[in-house]
């Protein structure tokens, strides 16, 4: 016969055993996700998984760069077009109206020099008309301001007290017309639109100037990278030094927002971080720059033996060997896109370890017991 404590000291031995037999299939092991032998394994695994090299890693960030310029080049062709709108008005606009005319010195009699007389500014009524003094509602709408000029003369002339009047009208407000530019800039501006034309560069530095951000201060470091153009329903992303680069023309009614947009934001999980974690980049970054720009890679419980990079438009499984020179330098070229997933496996040292600690819990007190017994 054995006794009580002979027996609940067999019971948890036995424990431990069925422990490390269910540990062989570790289905109730905490998990950060599968460990690379299964990724690796192609009766579990269906999407392809495919070894990086050095030379493939050049390839794809060459075609990479290659795909990002012939995309810039798309964009730019379809801004950089020279806009040939005539100012025309329409109900909303606020403009100033003047009279010209000569009149003679009452002691000389000579004709004196012409000079205007400014009668203030005028908003256009809904009805597209101007409420003038002596003439009454003129219609203005659609009109340019020289055909606003003609029209108000010969109303002028006809009441017969300006004679050969000549009337000046400039737009203070061009509603239908004007550019707004706003976002990170030190003036957010509504630009009233020139025929003479003004570009996206003369736009931002009468809003003036981007905003410089201060890196000491918390959420600063965002510093601007990109202009977003909109232009009748389309939306153009440009960065920020081609924007400032290139001449671009802007058009009536565009908007223009100085932002901070970044590029690729980089999915990083899996047990070899410490903690699952987005990082964002204002250009494209490598698989290099992600692992060291993400701050939270586990060099503990990380296996380098396969680092992969899911792609969010390919079904297939890039592997990076970084216990390998070829795969560090690989690491260093190989590109990754918007939303891509970096998958970091834990090592399986560390599974081994929750399966000591586990066994030592349930274990070391049973022997102890036996031992003080």
């Amino acid at each position: 016969m054995i006794s009580f404590t002979q027996y609940r000291t067999l019971t948890r031995l036995g424990l431990c055993v069925s422990l490390l037999v269910s540990v062989s299939a570790c289905s109730f092991m905490p998990s950060a996700g599968p460990h690379a032998s299964l990724i690796l394994d192609k009766s579990e695994n269906t999407i392809p998984v495919v070894d990086v090299t050095e030379q493939s890693a050049a390839l794809m960030q060459s075609q990479q760069q290659a795909a990002y310029e012939a995309e810039l080049q798309r964009v730019l062709t379809s801004i950089n077009v020279p806009a040939r709108d005539i100012i025309v008005v329409t109900p909303g606009d606020v403009i100033s109206v003047a009279l010209w005319s000569q009149s003679a010195d009452v002691n000389t009699s000579l004709a004196t020099a012409p000079h205007p007389q400014e009668m203030g500014n005028y908003a256009v009524g809904f009805d597209g008309s101007v409420n003038l003094p002596y003439i009454g509602h003129i219609n203005v709408r659609g009109m340019t301001p020289a055909r606003i000029e003609a029209v108000i003369a010969k109303r002028f002339e006809s009441v017969g007290l300006f004679p050969e009047a000549v009337a000046s009208v400039r737009v203070i407000e061009n509603k239908s017309q004007n550019i707004v530019i706003m976002g990170a800039v030190n003036a957010p501006n509504v630009l009233n639109w020139s025929e003479g034309g003004i570009d996206l560069d003369e736009a931002v530095a009468k809003a003036g100037g981007f905003k410089i951000f201060d890196p000491s201060r918390q959420g600063s470091d965002l510093s601007v990278n990109n202009v977003l153009l909109l232009r009748k329903g389309q939306r153009y992303n440009i960065p920020l030094d081609t924007a400032l680069s290139y001449q671009v023309p802007l058009h009536p009614g565009d908007r223009v927002v100085l932002q901070h947009e970044p590029v690729v934001r980089a999915l990083c999980v899996g047990g070899g971080w410490k903690s699952p974690t987005t990082v964002s980049f204002d250009k494209q970054p490598t698989l290099a720059e992600v692992l060291s720009g993400a701050g939270d890679l586990n060099i503990q419980t990380a296996q380098g033996r396969s680092i992969f990079v899911f792609k969010h438009d390919k079904r297939v499984i890039y592997r990076v060997n970084f216990d390998q020179p070829d795969g560090v330098a690989a690491a260093q070229k190989f590109p990754i896109d918007d939303r891509d997933l970096v998958y970091v496996p834990v090592t399986r040292s560390v599974t081994l370890q929750q399966v000591v600690s586990m066994i030592m819990s349930v274990g070391y007190p049973a022997t102890m017991g036996a031992a003080i017994k």
